[in-house]
């Protein structure tokens, strides 16, 4: 399967497990946002309750009276009449029975903390989705990183290809030349060390690109063995055209707003502080029905609540002191990352101007190998030099190609590096 490095950067934004996560926080912060939500709603609950006392919970009778005259009176007329009239000189109550009870309360001011805690929320839902993004640059950064190595790695490997084939023509045409005498067996010998040189660079190499691949693979969810990658380096652009000034850079990036929701974060949370020490008022009503009683009715009525904290004043003084505090270290922190990501950004933009540099310098170098290679190869065809001196010249020629392709990645991922910083 063949990818581009576009194509590994969408197949990492979607499987990625840390972008997974990402989203869960985003949706946790939604469904905190939602709960904190419910408080304006009215609060209703219902309550039932059936039971069966093994002895009334209430008895009265005439021996109950705490008036002797009056105790004495009962039991005469009692003796009278009670017996004959069905009357009982005691009565037991509160036995058994159902209570059945609804209610519902409806807060209408509590200190601004409802309002604050809903605010609150809405800032955890901010700062997880622009946490997600800083998580997409990262993914993002490192997704073009392992695949530019892995082309610069494959690029290694055509240039050892290119210099066995000249080693190989250079064996043939020495074995001739050892036959007849114009070159010494020694020649042989040193040829033969670079092949073997030459041999081992290309293990190091093919075993970087598989190494590689797997970290790819493994990052973006594809699978490493039949990965091929189809963008090549191209001619890379003078940096001058992507250069941001610092300070306006920052301010654009996500880590600077989510520096701000921390400092908004902590105003609020002082705020609902300040609205715990603050009357609160809330107004219900209710209804409710008993079989306890005979003859009982249905009841129901309104009521308002009104709370007023005494006590806690000197207590929530403490507490704002502790938010004022927390938001003054807010702002230093803010601060002092503010000018470490404008330093940040300096030093990417010089890292930026350096692999461009050296890309220059790199193409010049290889440019002169080129031209030494033939010069060489010339003259050693023509005896006027040894072979060993072929050898470096190929050597050097080989060194000077690898350095082009490590520049010229080492700018691909400075640049990537450098816009995401500038959010260009």
């Amino acid at each position: 399967t063949r990818f581009s490095v576009q194509d590994c950067i969408d197949m990492a934004l979607e499987n990625n497990i840390e972008l997974k996560n990402s989203q869960l926080e985003i949706d946790k912060a939604r469904a905190t946002k939602n709960e904190a939500r419910t408080e304006y709603f009215p609060t209703v609950s219902a309550q039932a309750v059936a039971f069966d006392a093994l002895n009334p919970m209430i008895t009265f009778g005439i021996e109950d009276l705490d008036n002797a005259q009056l105790r004495q009176l009962l039991y005469t007329l009692y003796a009278e009449y009670g017996a004959n009239m069905g009357i009982d000189k005691e009565y037991s109550f509160v036995q058994n029975g159902v209570m059945l009870n609804a209610m519902a309360t409806e807060p209408i001011y509590a200190g601004g903390r409802i309002r604050n805690g809903n605010k609150l929320a809405k800032l955890g839902i901010d700062a997880a989705e622009t946490q997600a993004k800083v998580k997409e640059d990262e993914v993002c950064l490192q997704t073009e990183t392992l695949y530019w190595q892995i082309v610069a790695l494959q690029e290694k490997l055509a240039t050892l290809d290119q210099l066995d084939r000249l080693l190989d023509t250079l064996d043939k045409d020495l074995s001739g030349a050892i036959e007849a005498g114009l070159a010494m067996p020694t020649d042989q010998y040193k040829l033969k060390v670079k092949q073997n040189e030459s041999q081992l660079n290309r293990k190091k190499v093919t075993d970087g690109i598989t190494l590689l691949k797997m970290a790819l693979a493994q990052y973006i969810g594809a699978d490493w063995q039949t990965m091929t990658l189809s963008d090549s380096l191209g001619m890379e652009t003078e940096p001058t055209a992507y250069y941001q000034q610092p300070n306006e850079a920052v301010s654009l990036r996500n880590e600077s707003h989510l520096l701000d929701l921390s400092i908004e974060a902590e105003k609020l949370k002082k705020r609902m502080t300040l609205g715990e020490a603050l009357p609160s008022l809330l107004v219900g009503g209710s209804t409710s029905y008993h079989t306890i009683f005979e003859n009982t009715k249905p009841n129901a009525m309104v009521f308002a609540v009104l709370q007023v904290p005494i006590t806690d004043w000197h207590k929530t003084s403490i507490k704002l002191k502790k938010h004022n505090l927390d938001t003054e270290m807010a702002e230093n922190t803010r601060r002092d990352l503010t000018e470490k990501m404008e330093m940040q950004t300096n030093q990417a933009w010089f890292n930026l101007e350096q692999s461009w540099l050296r890309i220059t310098m790199a193409q010049t170098a290889l440019n002169d190998a080129e031209a030494n290679l033939k010069v060489t190869q010339d003259y050693y065809e023509a005896g006027l030099v040894a072979l060993s001196d072929l050898l470096e010249a190929q050597t050097l020629l080989k060194q000077s190609r690898d350095e082009l392709t490590d520049s010229r990645v080492e700018y691909r991922i400075n640049l990537v590096t450098y816009r995401q910083l500038t959010k260009d």
